[in-house]
């Protein structure tokens, strides 16, 4: 490695803004422990705050940032008094029509949750303001997302960077900071969503232009996924190197280093002021909103799945069937030093699904340390989490659990080679709430061979554990084929046909989602307006004595 080298780690916007995003923080940690130094910046935040006091309605806007920010809390009293905030349409989703529910009674009596939710629909008004009135692609966690979903040629990105709109502008000046102040030799940019793609490419046209001889990699989950077969040389006018899986080997090659990457990385925070977050919370459902609430530090506690056998996954991908589990110990460690280097207790673990071996041994020595702090991950409802391991993970400082239920239904769950069953999900789902720990269940809707009989069947297995208070928040996905998984290899075990896909030689840019043809397939656009419907109902304690076929029936349907 050349010692002069200095690196620059980038999260362009619009990924979240309530906490950093994990890409940058993971490598900061792992080059650290190598003794290679390397910055980071979140232009995510950055720009999302330059555009909201731009645009925004001032002084309002500052008092609202403010306050999502924890700065004020005392103005929680007075941002909840009706009519004190400007209402545009994002406040019709409190209590919509039909619900029979009225605003205080969703909101609740505690000003300082009040508060939150309504600032948070005044920053999603003040949002679609900006999108209708400044720049059509706007979005604070989808910026221009339709040019990284589903493109196979380059063309499009490439038409819409020679095109700057003023957030563009803003970008651009937060990356020219970035590089005046730290002066780097390598900029490093994460893409992990469609959202981010615009504004990866925007920061590596700037840094060529601002510094040509800047060598510019790009790694991240879109990357992992949807550029898996890039083939188009054009992108090699903004990125010299194009980084796979998790980066650490490929960082290793760019520094021309040799090092073992263990199955525990402890990530670094700093250069990231935690202060300049925002807390969302556009709903009152506690387990809803931990995504976009609360300052979680982001840890990785074990490296791919110790389960990766879902048909619908992308299993055939490293980081995620290269399974690996550090000790208890060395993640207790991690979390006791990023408490003391962030001043946060939160953490948010980011793992495909966490095992249940760590996650007894680490209960049990965050128990040991009496180191208080709340915790919450993706999980797989099986056998393995009992109610003893539950209560186990409750006394730690657990507080919820997300994980699959996908569709449902036994038949299907053996079909995705889930390796659960309804039977064992109830046991695992009971365990949890009886514990105390809130429960997110994923959902997916139109996988092959499904019929609708069986969708009723699963918004019925569904309704019944919101009725129990098994599970207190869900979400249905219509399922989505992609080149990685195995039913993209064996499409005629699940009865689709996937059509040969046509792309120019030499210039395949995304490729991910592939579309596939299933004769005598439901109308599942039909289908999933009923499945959301219901479980918005559901969420909010609402038609849990209702037949399922009910809303099969209703006019929305």
């Amino acid at each position: 490695m050349r010692k002069h080298e200095k690196i620059l780690l980038l999260t362009p916007p619009f990924v979240q803004l309530n906490t950093p995003y994990p890409a940058t923080t993971q490598l900061v940690g792992w080059l650290a422990s190598l003794g290679v130094a390397a910055e980071q910046r979140d232009l995510s935040i950055e720009v999302a705050l330059d555009v909201l006091r731009a645009y925004g309605p001032q002084p309002l806007t500052d008092e609202v940032i403010s306050f999502l920010q924890g700065r004020s809390p005392d103005d929680a009293e007075t941002l909840a008094e009706p009519g004190y905030l400007p209402e545009g349409p994002a406040f019709d989703s409190i209590a919509p029509e039909g619900t029979g529910l009225t605003r205080a009674e969703v909101l609740g009596g505690d000003p300082q949750g009040r508060a939150k939710v309504l600032c948070s629909l005044f920053l999603d008004d003040v949002a679609a303001a900006i999108r209708d009135e400044i720049d059509p692609d706007f979005g604070f966690s989808r910026y221009a997302e339709h040019l990284g979903a589903a493109v196979p040629d380059f063309d499009a990105v490439l038409r819409r960077l020679r095109r700057r709109s003023p957030i563009d502008r803003m970008l651009e000046e937060r990356v020219a900071a970035a590089l005046r102040s730290t002066k780097p030799t390598i900029v490093g940019v994460t893409c992990p969503f469609p959202g981010t793609l615009l504004g990866a490419f925007r920061i590596a046209r700037t840094v060529r232009k601002l510094a040509p001889g800047v060598r510019l990699a790009l790694g991240g989950g879109y990357v992992n996924t949807e550029l898996r077969s890039l083939d188009d040389g054009r992108v090699g006018r903004f990125f010299d190197f194009v980084m796979y899986d998790e980066g650490y080997g490929p960082w290793c090659e760019l520094l021309g280093l040799k090092a073992d990457v263990p199955p525990f990385v402890r990530p670094s925070y700093r250069g990231l002021d935690m202060s300049q977050y925002i807390d969302l919370a556009e709903t009152a459902n506690p387990m809803h909103r931990l995504w976009s609430d609360g300052r979680w530090i982001k840890i990785q506690l074990a490296r791919g799945c110790y389960w990766h056998k879902c048909a619908f996954c992308d299993v055939t991908l490293d980081y995620i069937k290269r399974f690996e589990m550090p000790p208890a110990a060395t993640v207790a460690d991690a979390m006791e030093a990023l408490s003391a280097e962030t001043g946060e207790t939160g953490f948010h673990f980011t793992d495909e699904a966490i095992p249940p071996k760590l996650a007894r041994d680490l209960s049990r020595e965050l128990i040991r340390r009496k180191f208080r702090c709340r915790w919450w991950g993706n999980v797989r409802f099986d056998a393995s989490y009992t109610p003893e391991l539950a209560r186990l993970m409750a006394r730690a400082g657990c507080i919820a659990v997300t994980g699959g239920l996908e569709c449902a239904t036994d038949r299907l769950l053996k079909l995705m080679n889930k390796g659960i069953t309804l039977a064992s999900a109830r046991a695992a789902l009971k365990a949890f709430s009886d514990a105390g720990i809130l429960v997110h269940a994923y959902l997916m809707y139109a996988f092959p061979t499904q019929t609708e009989r069986e969708a009723r069947a699963a918004l019925r297995y569904v309704r019944d554990r919101f009725r129990e208070g098994a599970v207190q928040s869900a979400f249905f996905h219509r399922f989505a084929l992609t080149v990685h998984s195995p039913i993209a290899r064996s499409p005629e075990k699940f009865g689709i046909v996937v059509p040969e896909i046509p792309h120019p030689r030499n210039r395949v840019f995304a490729m991910n989602e592939i579309p596939y043809v299933e004769p005598g397939a439901p109308d599942w656009d039909r289908i999933g307006r009923v499945l959301k419907l219901a479980l918005y109902n559901y969420m909010l304690g609402l038609g849990l004595d209702l037949p399922v076929d009910a809303w099969f029936r209703s006019p929305s349907a």
